[in-house]
């Protein structure tokens, strides 16, 4: 039995104690339609991938038929905050990537254990800081809050139905040889949640190249997980409302007249893995994305 059958066998086990969960997840029409549109309407790649194959929130934003002038020289920022992008030859994400040749692991994590409340809080805090305050920020905040939102409601009503194992860490080689961790954020989290499409083809290119695919097993019991997704859902709910609600009143205190003609980039510290054998820990996605310095 192949690494996926294993994880998705997994899923299938532990879905009947995630079922109450969708009662208090559920998306909700409305706003957010135009997400749930963008994220249909990117073509499923191939399995394994024979091209590369992306999703992000930049693209997903502007698909909008009225994107303000001011916020469309903000869009290719975007891609630090939300990315998942792989191919045959390279795999990143939120603006990161590395050869597949450089790659010694691929990691599975469990849908339910994701995104722990300092995670939350940090990704939150990440994405009010991380445009300028510039024209067309108001407008672009409030359009990633919106858009995260969504994605992560519709994640977890995917998580309720059969509680998945994302490829979303990368364990890789530095130039110098050293290991190093590259994990994806909220949105890549949650993109291959709702595109389990994408999820499937990952693991199948990682497979096809020969490179171990393991599944960090989950902690705790079903209705442990169970319960830590209706939190966190819950939670992720009210801080990007409340983002929403905030940013118009934030970015109108301090828009000059014109956009610069260079928007700094935010960098995103380095995470250390270990330097021994590389075996699977508890489950801790990064969302400041692992630069290689090597």
């Amino acid at each position: 039995m192949g690494v996926l059958d294993t994880a998705q066998g997994l899923g299938r086990r532990a879905g009947a104690a995630l079922g109450n969960a969708g009662r208090t997840v559920r998306a909700k029409a409305g706003e957010g339609d135009w997400v749930r549109r963008a994220l249909a309407s990117v073509p499923a790649p191939e399995s394994p991938a024979e091209e590369s194959w992306e999703l992000s929130l930049a693209a997903m934003i502007g698909t909008l038929p009225k994107v303000p002038g001011p916020a469309v020289r903000l869009l290719h920022q975007l891609d630090g905050l939300g990315q998942v992008v792989f191919g045959p030859e390279r795999i990143g994400f939120d603006d990161e990537d590395v050869e597949w040749s450089r790659v010694t692991e691929l990691r599975l994590h469990s849908t339910a254990e994701l995104l722990p409340d300092v995670v939350v809080d940090k990704e939150v805090d990440r994405i009010r800081e991380f445009l300028p305050p510039v024209p067309g920020r108001k407008w672009l905040v409030g359009k990633i809050a919106e858009g995260l939102l969504t994605l992560v409601l519709t994640a977890a009503e995917a998580a309720v139905r059969e509680e998945r194992m994302l490829p979303c860490e990368v364990v890789y080689r530095s130039r110098l040889g050293r290991p190093k961790q590259l994990g994806g954020g909220l949105f890549a989290a949650a993109a291959l949640a709702a595109r389990p499409d994408a999820a499937k083809s990952l693991i199948a290119t990682a497979e096809a190249l020969g490179i171990p695919v393991v599944t960090v097993e989950p902690t705790g019991t079903r209705a442990d997980r169970a319960q830590r997704l209706r939190a966190t859902s819950a939670r992720i709910q009210d801080r990007l409302r409340s983002l929403r609600s905030t940013s118009a009143d934030i970015a109108e205190s301090v828009e000059p007249a014109e956009a610069p003609a260079e928007l700094p980039a935010t960098p995103h510290p380095e995470i250390p893995a270990q330097t021994q054998p590389q075996a699977p820990t508890s489950p801790r996605l990064s969302l400041d994305k692992a630069a290689d310095q090597g």
